[in-house]
């Protein structure tokens, strides 16, 4: 197992992070007048800085502020399920090298 599973797992929280913050932001703002719903979205690839993906902004086209509050609680669960399983994913991680340290020491 290595850093870079780690790194992976927690740059994808991060960004789970920042997408709800995101969400949150079209939720609170759905009943201005002319205002554009976004999201973002995680692009796999190698960029040239090193890291694994990227983010992009998109608008969102929507109808009205039902339209805009639908899509972003939508979207809000869905984040929030990835997230969880990332949390899951990393703990399960973390209780493998717990174990892996205690048969060491045996």
């Amino acid at each position: 197992m290595s850093d870079s599973g780690f790194d992976r797992i927690e740059a994808s929280m991060r960004f789970a992070q920042a997408r709800s913050a995101l969400l949150a932001d079209d939720v609170a703002n759905a009943r201005t007048p002319g205002f554009v719903a976004h999201d973002a979205q995680l692009v796999v690839g190698q960029r040239p800085d090193g890291a694994p993906f990227s983010i992009v902004l998109q608008d969102v086209e929507t109808r009205g502020a039902v339209g805009v509050l639908e899509f972003a609680m939508g979207a809000q669960a869905k984040n929030a399920v990835m997230y969880r399983a990332l949390a899951d994913q990393e703990r399960a991680m973390l209780r493998e090298l717990r174990t892996v340290a205690e048969e060491a020491r045996r």
